[in-house]
């Protein structure tokens, strides 16, 4: 089972918590920080979770595009100095994985 969020705005968004379909591709962002000068004394917090995806595209070191199925459905990720910009955070670090049984959101 996996719930889409119905949001045309973020078509890839998983809700936190909802069970991942196991050998489907996801993207995680992680070390989250709402203020991008702000100096990290841990690891900050655990970011969106997208997908299924069918795509990932990492052009030249700027941008990142993941789409998913075959409607197409895409979202890009913007860059901020060296992380990741989504819905007003920055991240650090992002993992792309097959997600295993009982991996959630």
């Amino acid at each position: 089972m996996t719930a889409f969020n119905t949001d045309q705005r973020t078509p890839l968004l998983i809700t936190a918590g909802t069970p991942l379909v196991p050998g489907k591709m996801y993207l995680r962002l992680y070390q989250g920080r709402t203020d991008p000068a702000e100096e990290m004394d841990d690891w900050g917090f655990v970011g969106p979770t997208f997908g299924p995806l069918s795509c990932y595209v990492h052009t030249y070191c700027c941008n990142f595009r993941i789409r998913g199925g075959r409607d197409y459905r895409e979202i890009w990720l913007g860059k901020c100095d060296d992380m990741i910009q989504w819905d007003g955070c920055y991240y650090g670090d992002m993992e792309v994985f097959i997600a295993l049984n009982n991996d959630r959101a």
